[in-house]
């Protein structure tokens, strides 16, 4: 016990006559010759020597002596930091740099690493940094994450050293859509089969078919997914994509299935897309107040809709997909209340750039009835029910959407190519002009020189398009979108209703008034696009003068 006293109070008077001299050679030493510790605050730590002479700490306030003897020190870290211990034994002078830290950095590394995976961040790199004490973070964070990420890292302020900045991205997706329906006859007809992982892959022939030819058989594997999707929606990434597709459109031609819509949507990385195939359906609701009641009328969107949020994840398109199908169920309807089918899905998909995908299994199940009655007899209370007679004549059947989805990843040039189309429109809007019932169209990924011939487009519909007496009876008014591809030649490809007015009658008009004017005039020399995809709205108002 005295040899342990003697030799502490030698080490305090040491120190104290040295220390100013530590602190003026401690740059004059190599990195290379000095040794490093890392402590935890309040932990012990021996070092050992031989024939200590001399021993002097340049921070006792961080770490300090807690005993000396000729063949060991041991030392104590008291408080987050670093300091320099300097030892004089038979070797020479050696310098020992201690780390003080206030909990031990691999735990917090391996936390942090396991709260990122669970909330799927993956672009955040972790390093240790010993000297600094601190745990560093580094990496490019999409925007959507952000939120999560703070929130993780706020549990670990003082041991991490954040230097993660947000993911600078201006990658366009275009995302190719074709939505058809298929009654489920000619669904099963394709003859998509599905097996299970294990199973090898084939095609078969079955008999029947449309043309008189045979139908293949498709044996396709599921695809990968999150494990979100629901039993009715089925999603493949079909072995043979191209031909499938071709399969539909023959049905497309021969009028046997029904094109609902085709759009091209176009977002940023990491954004959300989306559009509806439907319409609205007003529906009154009444509000009682001490004033009295008053009326409100809200419009409901029914139909296909779908919203895509594409990310670029190296090389790959990651897609967030939510896909809905409603309409209006007259069977669940009371008094004026008006029900609605839904039917709804979401999944995750991860697609190579121009990789189409196949989705359907979202029913629509129609009911048809034909009523025959006597004019005004029929119409009497009660009575009334010996004059019409009610039937199904035509058989019930379910009719399925198929979708088809490919995204596809922008250039430079083709980038461009959407600015200038973006700047066209907006010219286009800015333009004004007398169109009977039509509003200005949408213009999709066309030149400047095509601005005045869709115009002319435009105008020769709007000039042929009549209100039908019977909406304007009733008071109806609506709004229709109509979708057409034009060839070069000014042949109609197609026309179809993007957007409906809710109101068969004026879907019907609009459609037909589009195909009757075509053939269109050619498209102007100076252009090299052969064909061209235009939506028209048509505004029936009975307000305009």
């Amino acid at each position: 016990m005295n040899k342990t006293k003697k030799i502490f109070c030698f080490v305090s008077a040491l120190f104290l006559s040295i220390v100013p001299i530590v602190s003026s050679q401690a740059y004059d030493i190599e990195e290379g010759s000095v040794e490093e510790i890392h402590l935890l605050k309040g932990e012990l730590e021996s070092v050992y020597v031989q024939d200590l002479t001399r021993l002097a700490v340049a921070n006792p306030d961080v770490v300090d002596v807690n005993d000396a003897t000729s063949d060991e020190i041991v030392i104590v870290g008291k408080d987050i930091g670093q300091t320099a211990i300097f030892i004089w034994d038979v070797g020479g002078k050696r310098t020992v740099m201690v780390y003080v830290h206030n909990q031990d950095l691999n735990i917090v590394k391996k936390r942090l690493e396991e709260l990122f995976k669970e909330a799927g961040i993956y672009e955040v790199d972790i390093t240790l940094n010993e000297k600094e004490g601190s745990v560093v973070l580094s990496g490019f964070l999409p925007k959507e994450k952000r939120m999560a990420y703070e929130l993780i890292i706020g549990k670990f302020s003082s041991e991490i050293l954040d230097l993660v900045k947000d993911e600078q991205n201006d990658d366009l997706i275009q995302i190719d859509l074709q939505i058809t329906e298929l009654n489920e006859t000619l669904l099963k007809g394709l003859g998509v089969e599905w097996f299970s992982a294990g199973q090898e892959d084939s095609v078969s022939i079955s008999g029947g078919g449309f043309g008189g030819t045979n139908n293949p058989i498709y044996a396709e594997t599921p695809p990968e997914t999150d494990g979100s999707i629901k039993d009715f929606f089925k999603i493949g990434q079909f072995n043979r994509t191209s031909t499938f597709v071709a399969q539909i459109n023959a049905y497309l031609t021969e009028g046997k299935a029904r094109l609902l819509s085709a759009p091209k949507l176009v977002t940023v990385s990491g954004e959300e897309a989306s559009f509806l195939v439907g319409g609205e359906i007003p529906i009154t609701t009444t509000t009682v107040n001490e004033n009295g009641a008053a009326e409100n009328v809200e419009y409901k969107e029914f139909g296909v809709g779908m919203t895509i949020i594409p990310t670029i994840r190296k090389n790959k398109i990651d897609i967030q997909l939510n896909m809905e199908v409603s309409d209006i169920d007259p069977t669940n309807s009371q008094g004026g209340d008006v029900a609605f089918t839904t039917r709804t899905a979401q999944t995750r998909l991860y697609l190579d750039d121009g990789q189409t995908i196949i989705i359907a299994g979202l029913i629509r199940q129609t009911d048809s009835e034909e009523v025959r009655k006597v004019p005004f007899l029929a119409d009497i209370p009660v009575l009334g029910a010996l004059f019409r007679t009610r039937g199904t004549p035509i058989l019930n059947e379910d009719k399925e959407l198929v979708v088809s989805l490919t995204p596809h990843r922008l250039t430079n040039n083709q980038k461009e190519e959407v600015a200038k189309a973006q700047q066209i429109k907006a010219e286009a809007s800015a333009k004004s002009g007398e169109m009977s019932m039509t509003a200005k169209p949408y213009y999709s990924g066309i030149s400047r020189e095509m601005t005045d011939y869709i115009q002319g487009v435009q105008a020769r519909i709007s000039q042929a398009i009549q209100y039908p007496m019977a909406a304007r009876d009733y008071g109806w008014e609506g709004t229709v979108k109509v979708g057409m591809l034009i060839l070069d030649d000014g042949t109609l490809a197609y026309a179809m209703v993007k957007e409906s007015s809710g109101y068969e009658i004026f879907d019907e008009v609009a459609v037909e008034t589009a195909k009757k004017m075509a053939p269109f005039a050619s498209f102007p020399p100076n252009t090299n696009l052969q064909e061209l995809n235009v939506t028209i709205p048509i505004v029936y108002s009975l307000n305009t003068p």
